[in-house]
């Protein structure tokens, strides 16, 4: 079985194909992470994939990202490496679809187990696509997306006609954390119901299954959706003010996102936004329990870098609320008007942009774009204050005020046009 090795270090690299080739696996080695997303592009690229986490030009986590996310690419086993013993770092692993993690310097014991186990996995997932799985009361169709412990499919909901997206876990290869994870995920979504966050129909966990019906989004990430359409300031705004409400409506039943990201917001095929993937998600009002997943990740930094809240970026978790996801939707209203980031962050290094946002101040938008309307760098200032309790107290104000702001544009745009 070919064996893909991306890693810039030469020595790493040497001794992980030597080894590799020792174990009676074929070493492909690449030195950065674009030449390992365009070979594992190819006809006939290896199935197995160890990547380093950081690489020059592209990071081996944003590899695995394009390989996991694609739902066209064939199922790849990823490993990825990294100098840091950290469980954060494997949190975010796992949240852009790798399979397993290794940390420097490498165990060779270690090593050739996880192939063991890499190689017995691959060769139970078809290398094209998942067998059509059947659920009863839904008409499977075309699949989306798949990792190692979960697949994502386009289905039917026969009692409404209705397309909705089934995650379906695979139980038999889930582990102990991959699981509590995907049950909370569940539980978190079942407490939500708001035309900004995406629906929940129906679900089912026990020992022999687990899966769960939400609603089909076809309208793309809110990304996606910028890059697309290109839409005004002002529409901007509208949209981020939908989210905050679902934001709000959250955060009233307890739930605090704690990764919201242009990616975590869809939308639907008329332009709607609505809030996603709650996997990360936590409950504020009930302690967690001592063995489940959430708590043996806590003191951990939770969340995407380039969006997280000071205090996340600390790991100060004990406390986090929803005042951290309001920093996070500054920071996206902030990307999409000022075309660059409050923090002067290096999106080639992790830890140092988590460094940044810790230690460092937003920059006004002002101070990019000399410009910049002052009501509007008022409001974003606000959502994007270092401390929590300098920030809006709610997502629903943070809301208020953005449609505060548009309402008092279209009267000023009025008084203009009537005199």
């Amino acid at each position: 079985m070919k064996v893909l090795i991306a890693e810039d270090n030469a020595m790493y690299r040497a001794v992980l194909s030597r080894n590799v080739e020792n174990w009676g696996y074929e070493p492909v080695a690449v030195e950065d992470g674009k030449r390992a997303l365009k070979l594992l592009q190819r006809e006939g690229a290896p199935r197995l994939a160890i990547l380093d986490w950081q690489m020059p030009g592209m990071d081996g986590i944003d590899v695995c990202r394009h390989v996991k996310r694609n739902p066209d690419h064939p199922f790849t086993y990823v490993v990825m490496l990294t100098s840091r013993d950290a469980q954060e770092d494997m949190v975010a692993g796992l949240n852009a679809g790798a399979d397993d993690y290794l940390t420097k310097p490498i165990d060779p014991k270690v090593l050739r187990s996880k192939l063991t186990a890499a190689e017995r996995i691959v060769k139970l997932v078809p290398p094209k696509e998942w067998a059509v799985p059947r659920i009863d009361g839904y008409e499977v169709q075309k699949l989306l997306g798949k990792g190692v412990f979960a697949s994502v499919w386009r289905a039917i909901r026969q009692s409404t006609g209705e397309p909705i997206a089934l995650k379906i876990i695979r139980v038999d290869l889930a582990t102990d954390d991959v699981f509590g994870r995907f049950a909370q995920e569940i539980e978190l979504m079942e407490k939500l119901d708001h035309p900004n966050i995406a629906r929940i129909y129906d679900s089912q966990i026990d020992k022999n299954l687990g899966y769960y019906a939400v609603e089909l989004l076809t309208g793309g990430t809110l990304e996606q959706h910028v890059q697309d359409k290109s839409p005004k300031p002002a529409v901007l705004l509208h949209l981020i003010s939908k989210v905050c409400d679902g934001l709000d409506h959250a955060h009233s039943k307890g739930v605090v996102h704690r990764d919201l990201k242009p990616s975590n917001i869809m939308m639907t095929g008329t332009g709607e936004p609505k809030i996603v993937d709650f996997g990360l998600a936590r409950f504020m009002f009930e302690a967690a329990e001592h063995n489940s997943a959430v708590h043996s990740m806590e003191g951990s930094v939770i969340g995407t870098p380039l969006f997280m809240s000071p205090e996340q970026a600390r790991g100060d978790t004990d406390h986090l609320d929803g005042r951290a996801d309001i920093y996070a939707l500054g920071i996206i209203l902030y990307v999409m008007l000022v075309r660059k980031h409050p923090h002067k962050v290096n999106q080639h290094n992790r830890w140092e942009t988590i460094r940044e946002i810790a230690e460092g101040r937003a920059r006004r938008p002002s101070e990019i774009r000399p410009n910049f309307n002052a009501d509007i760098e008022r409001i974003l200032m606000r959502a994007l204050a270092e401390k929590p309790e300098d920030r809006y107290e709610t997502a629903g104000q943070f809301g208020d005020a953005i449609r505060g702001f548009l309402e008092e544009l279209i009267r000023r745009k009025r008084q203009k046009s009537s005199s």
